[in-house]
């Protein structure tokens, strides 16, 4: 079952979250993580909650993507310092291998926090995932 750590009204995700356990969901996955301060206030209102999350990992493949990201995709907070990032690159496999390599570092600070991951290949790049897991 489906849960956005970065919801505009969290707590109204929250009681969305217990109806949703109520009605049988045995585990969590997260909208797309690019802000890991905002999993770990999630993870903080949620630590009550025994069943098992996993936090959906999105590689970001260019600076527009990273806007349309964060203003257009409502709960989808990417960080400034991951804006910035994603801004300096000027080409398309540059900025491909940036949102890789961002998505990566997510993957290693999260995932002995969570019970799993699952990771999205966007645009249908597999190769990214591949990419990420090689490192």
């Amino acid at each position: 079952m489906g849960v956005n750590p970065g919801a505009i009204n969290l707590d109204e995700e929250l009681r969305r979250l217990d109806w949703k356990i109520e009605a049988g969901a045995e585990y969590m996955i997260t909208q797309p993580v690019f802000d890991i301060r905002i999993l770990e206030q999630f993870m903080r209102r949620i630590a009550h909650v025994r069943i098992p999350l996993i936090c959906g990992i999105w590689p970001l493949v260019s600076y527009r993507n990273a806007e349309f990201m964060n203003n257009e995709v409502p709960g989808a907070s990417v960080p400034p310092e991951i804006l910035e990032r994603m801004r300096r690159t000027t080409t398309k496999e540059e900025g491909f291998a940036e949102g890789v390599k961002i998505a990566r570092e997510t993957y290693e600070r999260v995932r002995g926090e969570v019970a799993g991951v699952q990771l999205s290949a966007p645009l249908g790049r597999i190769e990214g995932i591949f990419m990420m897991l090689e490192e």
